[in-house]
This record gives structure tokens, sequence and C-alpha cells, in this order.
């Protein structure tokens, strides 16, 4: 069969769904992947075909960006609905991260800048190929419209947890109270404009898919009534050449300080945590790789016993690591969940209360993510939580001796990897695919 996948155009979108694009080339299906021309290189080197679509001087806004008249209805929305303060947090997320992401090429009505470009691109490009299954990044929906205009099977693949099924059930528990707003559900209306456009239904189906996608733990999954298949996380961050330090033994604990790719993207540095960090490692008698960017160190004072490196995939780091100190994302708490490497994160419990002002989006997104995986790894004794606004640096350095010289924390580590393993591989997917194409195709 063919399948293409269609992605918001980040490396960080791109990486967790490669081992599956190539399970499904190993099994001899045709496998393409679509998005803007800004992921075309990237996409290139991970040995998959790329089709760009969408106005290449484009450049995507991403989350925390929104135009002022969407962060004015992301405002309204917000004092409409009231959400409570379990329901805070993923909110937030949902309308200061993902709706933003959704609106540079899924535009609430607006052609001024050319942004209906990529759906139309995409349409075209699935009319003309024919696909039986697209596959789509749920910060990416003209996926779901091009499936629908060319009678493809679609899916989503999440990267994260699930805001979108979870905001559109918060909505309809609203509506069943009698407490409903004016305003559309916003991922129905985010996503119509575009569905419209092309003479596609906006139901259940266009916006969560004929089913999901989930390589995330069960515990760590919001509730939603959405269709999933699990499939397992299967660390993979691009490939650089193995350095030659990396397999000398320094006869010592090796640590890894990460702050994943997502944060150099959008935020630019390092919170300011940084060299407390490096001072704290500095005073340990451990080996320690950072895989931070120039940026990220400013103001950094970096230990003898530090080694700094822009990039090195954690896949490759994390084998020979006893450590990851890292800021909590998803993709990086994964990798290090995966391969049994106990964590420590950088999370404050303070309240970061409702976000109105720009730039606020993508901090607030971070910490709820932060919240989340670090809630996870200290419930399994893999790991500690690094409280970088009370803890001083010399209660960091006791955090990681007791992570380093306690055995709880290996056995905890080796738990989370359990669990992430008990999901089926991308490898053992395939057969699932295959069915649920057959019984969908043809059914939008």
């Amino acid at each position: 069969m063919r399948v293409v996948f269609c992605l918001w155009p980040n490396a960080a979108h791109l990486y967790p769904l490669v081992p599956l694009a190539w399970a499904l080339q190993a099994s001899g299906h045709e496998v393409r992947v679509a998005s803007h021309h800004a992921l075309r290189e990237k996409t290139v080197a991970v040995g998959l075909p790329a089709v760009s679509v969408g106005d290449p001087d484009m450049v995507p806004m991403g989350p925390g960006n929104p135009y002022p008249e969407e962060r004015d209805l992301m405002a309204s929305l917000t004092s409409a609905l009231a959400p409570g303060r379990d329901e805070r947090d993923p909110w937030d997320v949902f309308t200061h991260f993902m709706l933003p992401s959704i609106w540079d090429f899924s535009p609430m009505g607006r052609d001024d800048d050319g942004r209906f470009r990529a759906v139309d691109d995409l349409v075209d490009f699935a009319r003309d190929w024919k696909p039986d299954l697209v596959v789509w990044d749920p910060c990416f929906p003209i996926g779901a419209v091009a499936a629908a205009a060319s009678g493809a099977a679609h899916a989503r693949m999440l990267w994260g947890q699930d805001y979108f099924g979870w905001s559109r059930s918060l909505f309809g528990s609203r509506n069943a109270a009698g407490t409903a707003t004016e305003f559309e559900e916003p991922l129905s209306a985010s996503v119509r404009p575009s569905a419209e456009r092309h003479g596609v239904e906006v139901d259940e189906e266009l916006l969560l898919g004929h089913w999901t996608l989930d390589p995330l733990p069960e515990a760590l999954r919001l509730p939603t009534d959405t269709l999933t298949v699990p499939v397992r996380w299967v660390p993979y961050a691009g490939q650089t050449p193995v350095p030659e330090w990396l397999r000398a033994n320094a006869g010592r604990p090796r640590v890894a300080l990460s702050l994943g790719l997502s944060q150099r993207m959008y935020l630019k540095g390092g919170w300011g945590h940084v060299p407390d960090l490096l001072d704290a490692l500095g005073g340990l008698d451990v080996d320690v790789v950072a895989t931070l960017d120039a940026t990220q160190l400013e103001n950094a004072r970096v230990p003898a016993n530090v080694r700094t490196v822009d990039y090195l995939p954690l896949n490759q780091l994390l084998p020979t690591c006893e450590a990851l100190i890292h800021h909590g994302g998803v993709g990086t708490f994964a990798a290090a969940a995966s391969l049994g490497v106990p964590q420590l994160i950088t999370d404050s419990d303070d309240e970061h209360g409702v976000v109105s002002a720009p730039g606020e989006g993508m901090e607030a997104s971070k910490h709820v993510e932060s919240s989340i995986t670090a809630g996870y790894v200290t419930s399994r004794n893999a790991g500690l939580r690094l409280d970088h606004r009370t803890e001083t640096v010399e209660d960091i350095r006791e955090n990681l001796r007791r992570v380093l010289k306690d055995p709880l924390f290996r056995r905890g580590a080796d738990r989370v990897r359990g669990e992430v393993l008990a999901a089926p591989a991308p490898s053992s997917v395939v057969p699932v695919l295959e069915e649920l194409t057959a019984l969908h195709k043809g059914t939008s």
C-alpha cells in the first residue's frame, strides 16, 4: 500500500515516526513524508522521500506566536470555558501551543499571506499519488483534509499527550452540562476553512482520524474516547558519526545533560538554570556530556569534567550513561525511558497561571510537559525532580548522588523501560495498519 506521513515542519515531530516509516518500507510499502519545505533536508537525511508543500519562503510561526486576533480568540475561549484546576494545564497547552501550530497551515479564514497554499498542495498531491493511508501529525490536520479529499484511510500519530481529543471531550462535557459557549469547538473551527475549501465534511473522523497511533505508556495518556493503537516509542533523533571518545571508559559514571530539540527552535536558551546545573556537576566525580548549543551555554562556566557538544543523538549517548538531566520534554523523557536510564527532570511546582503575554505559551507548555513526565518518573522511583527555582547547587549535587548510588532508581528505570517495551514494536504494528486501512479506505 501507499502511505504518506503529513507533519508539522519540526525535527521533533519527524523523528518519533521514523521507525514506523522504516518498518512500513521494510514490509514493501511505499512511503512519503509530506511537510513544509523547511523539513525537506532532515526528511531526506533519515532515508525517507520528501514531498514539500506550501510557500517555500514562509517561515512557520509555531507555538507562542499567534496573530493578535488569534491571541484574542484564545483569551475569549479561556474566559468562556473557565477551565478548572485539573483542566487548566492541558487547556493552556492546547490553546497556546497546539492551536497556533495548526493555524500556521490551516488559517482561520485569512489568505493574505498564502497560508492556504499548503493544504492546496497537499490535496493536489494526494489526489495525484492516491495514498491508501495518510498518517498525520495532530498539529498538521490538513493531512486529514487531503486524506478525505482523496478517499484514503487516515490516522493521527501522537508524539505527546492527546490534547486534541481531550479538548473536544472537554467542550462536549460543557455542552452536556448546559454551559455551552458562543464559540465553535476550537479544533473544528480551526480545520473547517481548509476542509470547506476542498469540499470535505468536518466530522469526528476528520478531526481525530479513523484511529490514533499512541506511543506513550497508558499511564501518561489523557482520557479520550478515540480508537487507540499503541506503538512502541523507539528512540531516534537522527544520526551522526559515533565519536571515538563516546566508546572510551572514563573510569567514573557518565551523566548526560540535554534540553531537547524544541527548546532550541523556540526558546533559544536554557531558562537561566544551565549555569547552576553545570556548577553542580562540576563538583562531582562524574563524566558529563552536555548536548547544548552556544545560546544555551551563554553566561555559563563549563567545568573541566563537562564535555559540551552541540548535538549528539540521545540514542547514541544514553546507552553509555548512568543518568540523564533534562527539561522534561516528552521526546527526551521517552528516549531515557526506552533505554532504562534514571532521569533528573528540571521542573518546579510553582503555579504558572494562565498564559497571556507573547512568548509565554511555549514556556507554559514546557512547564506542563515537565510536570507530567517528572510526575511519572518519580512515581516509579525512576529518578528525581530538580526544582531549579528553590534548590541550591549543593541540593542538585545531592540529588544526583542519590540517583547514581541508590539501586532503587536503577530498578525504577528498569520498570519504566518495561512499560515502554510492553507496547508492540513498529514492525508488529504494520499488519494492524494494513487491516485498518482496508477497513476504512474510501469511507471518508
